[in-house]
């Protein structure tokens, strides 16, 4: 795939609908929250019904006084140390050989509190899938609190312009113009700026701030897109705790594990990694103070082992589009270039001879800044992901009448009721990059210092 193929695809991939439902999300967030959960859960499922409904541990009982006891003596194993079998494919990891009876030469291995030669992994493993899919959807547990604290109402009104879609031009219109009235009053209540900021941060620095719209800039609205940013980095953070949480679990290095698994497949054109999941194990069966060495066949790592050389890789492709995802995002909602590009696009579709009415009304930069900030830019961002351009279009060409209507009312420069009706009609040509001027009373009424 050449470079420019790959961009393309990555640029798409956002907008993929995994599930036939009102996202609050993109995708990426949804593969993490909701592929990998139910992945990590059918993990859980299949360990589960070979440890528990089938035979995770076969030993052999050559003793006659123990055949009768089979079930017994596989039940005794695995609940107990179990130690690697020596052969040439594991000699680093199992320090000693055996005796003539089958067992280790060391005799103080049973005693010795370090798990030399021990494999205990096996055991848990089961919980751990589990334990790997909540932690994967606990950041879009928090994401969904955050979004209903917020109160933006999305999934209303992803609804209601959705309904409306092949409604009469005025129902039409009644129905976008109350989408962008709510939106409007949501912005107006989220607009003041933080405490701290508006006191302590000197003239200067809010201009930098402003002009990147970083989250605790003053002016800005960033509530809802800080935290999307902070449940971003907690899934790329969860992906590598995954990595470091069996890396301590499996006892070896996970990171490298995939391709340790290649390296041996293109060695032995077979899958089988004896050294990390050893198919033969050594049982030490105690009955009555005598002891015995048993050696028995672990046919659940057989299993395991191709479960986790696919999550290797699910993680790897997790771990990549994660990092792009985010630093995607941290573009779109730090830089008001990319924003004003967003309005733009939509706004442009109803256009028709590329011109914006330039009688003292605010341009799109002034729109982006000071009227939607980064959470009203981000709200649209998500409605956006949820409908198709031609309704995206139309809602945002309502919230830009809105915002000429009330700009208008609050400069009293126009009488209202005497004014042109507001154009969408506008290109890049006409964003002005110039200082912003300042309205007065505007700036008063939406909490702007």
């Amino acid at each position: 795939m050449t470079s420019k193929g790959m961009e393309s695809f990555l640029s798409k991939l956002p907008n993929l609908q995994i599930r036939d439902k009102i996202r609050v999300d993109d995708t990426v967030d949804q593969l993490h929250h909701f592929v990998t959960v139910y992945l990590f859960a059918s993990f859980a499922l299949m360990i589960g019904l070979k440890e528990y409904a089938g035979t995770p541990l076969d030993c052999w009982v050559t003793l006659a006084n123990f055949k009768h006891f089979q079930d017994h003596v596989n039940s005794y194993c695995w609940t107990h140390r179990l130690y690697r079998y020596p052969d040439k494919h594991n000699l680093s990891k199992v320090p000693y050989e055996l005796d003539s009876d089958g067992g280790p030469q060391n005799t103080t291995l049973l005693h010795n509190s370090e798990t030399v030669g021990q494999i205990n992994f096996y055991r848990w493993i089961t919980v751990i899938f589990l334990v790997q899919a909540l932690l994967f959807k606990l950041p879009n547990l928090v994401w969904n609190i955050c979004n209903e604290y917020s109160g933006t109402q999305i999934e209303k009104m992803v609804t209601m312009i959705a309904d409306s879609s092949f409604d009469s031009k005025e129902k039409k219109a009644t129905t976008f113009s109350s989408v962008a009235e709510y939106l409007e009053t949501w912005l107006k209540i989220n607009r003041k700026p933080f405490w701290f900021m508006k006191n302590r941060v000197t003239q200067q620095s809010k201009k930098i701030l402003r002009y990147w719209m970083i989250c605790l800039g003053a002016n800005t609205r960033n509530y809802l897109s800080t935290m999307y940013l902070v449940i971003k980095a907690a899934f790329l953070l969860n992906v590598v705790l995954q990595f470091i949480m069996l890396t301590a679990f499996l006892d070896f290095n996970y990171w490298h594990y995939g391709a340790k698994a290649l390296e041996i497949y293109h060695k032995t054109r077979s899958t089988q990694d004896r050294t990390h999941f050893p198919r033969v194990a050594l049982c030490h069966f105690q009955v009555r103070g005598s002891g015995h060495w048993i050696q028995c066949l672990l046919t659940i790592n057989m299993l395991l082992e191709k479960l986790l050389i696919v999550e290797w890789f699910w993680l790897m492709v997790l771990l990549c589009i994660t990092i792009y995802s985010l630093f995607n995002w941290l573009a779109r909602i730090l830089r008001t270039g990319q924003s004003v590009k967003f309005i733009v696009k939509y706004l442009s579709v109803f256009n028709d001879d590329g011109t914006l009415p330039q009688d003292g009304k605010r341009t799109v930069l002034t729109f982006v800044r000071d009227y939607l900030g980064n959470d009203g830019v981000f709200m649209l961002r998500i409605l956006a992901l949820n409908t198709n351009d031609v309704v995206m279009s139309e809602l945002i060409c309502s919230v830009w009448k809105r915002y000429i209507d009330y700009n208008n009312t609050s400069s009293g420069k126009e009488d209202p009721e005497k004014a042109p009706e507001p154009s969408c009609d506008i290109t890049m040509d006409d964003v002005e990059l110039k200082p912003l001027t300042s309205n007065d009373k505007l700036n008063d009424e939406l909490h702007i210092q």
